[in-house]
């Protein structure tokens, strides 16, 4: 199976990039060779930065309490331990889960866990920022905070790259659309245009995984 074939994308700092397609189109595959986590059988990645892959909880020990995590999960990402207890604070408001923040991280909900690893992610200040449906179970008032805070790093010129299945949330967050497809660049281009055919194309398919 060729994961991907033929992809040539560029993904230009200071844009939010919105990565569309069905379970099975390369998304996450994509993702994950431009972090490095995955070498490509042909073809290059250049990058002009430190890329940071957002997934719910990486670097996080479910056994310990969310205060600990946010260190750990800061250390993971590649914050000194000095930069992380700097931000502890500040990290731990943005994540708004309460007293939640001090028990052990099995206790939470999908969204209450996304939320903290979401904070702890956006924190590190990466230079490029991919996130792989990490907002999915947020409910709509952290999202709205987790838009605002995307487009508060982009501010600064960092390119970001959203997976999502929810077309409403790439379309909320990104400026620029790229629809994946069998592991190939079906179209590419504006948000709403983008979104809108992709969502034509599923309403007159039935398809619900991609194998070549």
């Amino acid at each position: 199976i060729n994961a991907l074939s033929d992809v040539s994308i560029n993904f230009p700092a200071g844009e939010v990039t919105g990565l569309i397609g069905g379970n099975g189109a390369g998304k996450s595959t994509l993702l994950k060779t431009i972090v490095g986590v995955l070498k490509p059988s042909s073809g290059q990645v250049h990058l002009w930065g430190r890329p940071h892959l957002l997934t719910p909880g990486m670097g996080f020990n479910r056994t310990l309490s969310g205060r600990e995590n946010v260190i750990l999960g800061g250390l993971a990402a590649g914050m000194a331990l000095d930069e992380v207890k700097s931000k502890q604070e500040e990290i731990i408001e943005f994540a708004d889960i309460g007293h939640f923040i001090d028990l052990p991280t099995t206790t939470y909900s999908s969204g209450m866990f996304g939320r903290l690893a979401f904070a702890v992610a956006t924190h590190v200040d990466p230079e490029i920022l991919l996130v792989d449906e990490a907002l999915s179970a947020g409910d709509s008032g952290f999202r709205k905070r987790a838009v605002s805070r995307i487009r508060d790093l982009c501010s600064s010129a960092k390119a970001i790259i959203v997976v999502s299945h929810s077309s409403a949330l790439v379309s909320e967050m990104a400026t620029e659309a790229v629809w994946l497809h069998r592991g190939e660049v079906k179209m590419q281009g504006q948000v709403d245009k983008v979104t809108e055919s992709y969502l034509s194309f599923n309403a007159a398919t039935n398809e619900t995984a991609q194998l070549q």
